[in-house]
């Protein structure tokens, strides 16, 4: 198979970019590859060369965005209590508005909200979740059954926020959020997962002081 030219997209990001577009036209489930090489303008010998079927294609278009620097850090701010509530609200205003932020979000959103699936929606929550305890130097093994169901608590809020990201990350509202409890609320709440579960309690009684 020819390689692309220098600056043009080759077949796996073509049909990559097929996906995602299809993402918000239909859910997961209802993709086919026929769709994908209609949309992106390839055949199927050229589907079946880098592919064996859609899950594949949606786990390599996924990992590109799991893969982005930009929202692991975005990920990882959102617990990071180190500089400050303040600093957390400024990354998020800072970041949250750019555009290729937004584009990566909105990624995010089609994974979490209706179009998706039950096992893409899990792997991005064990993506948060991993991302959330690296940042903590924790390891899944040695938390109590208190501290895990506390971690599926906030890491599915997470996930419900994200599903709704196209009509809640307005610049309006992200002013709003930044400015609400919701930051020092999810920060404390995964912050409280670096003990033993001694400071839980003090750091539920801080945040509906």
């Amino acid at each position: 198979m020819a390689r692309p030219k220098t600056g043009e997209q080759g077949a796996p990001e073509k049909m990559q970019e097929a996906f995602w577009m299809l993402l918000e036209q239909k859910p997961y489930a209802q993709i086919t590859i026929s769709d994908v090489t209609r949309l992106s303008g390839l055949n199927r010998s050229a589907f079946y060369y880098h592919y064996s079927n859609i899950p594949e294609l949606a786990d390599d278009a996924i990992a590109a965005i799991y893969d982005d620097p930009d929202i692991n850090a975005f990920i990882a701010h959102i617990i990071r209590q180190d500089e400050g509530i303040d600093a957390i609200r400024n990354y998020a205003i800072a970041n949250i508005t750019s555009p290729q932020r937004i584009a990566s979000i909105r990624k995010l959103a089609l994974i979490a909200g209706p179009h998706g699936s039950t096992g893409l929606a899990n792997q991005l929550k064990a993506h948060v979740i991993e991302i959330w305890l690296a940042t903590l130097g924790r390891n899944m093994a040695t938390l109590n059954p208190g501290q895990r169901i506390m971690l599926e608590f906030a890491s599915s809020g997470i996930l419900g926020v994200l599903a709704k990201a196209p009509e809640a990350f307005t610049p309006e509202n992200i002013e709003w959020l930044s400015s609400s409890v919701l930051p020092t609320i999810v920060a404390q709440l995964i912050n409280s997962l670096k003990d033993n579960g001694s400071t839980s309690a003090q750091s539920s009684r801080a945040v509906t002081a």
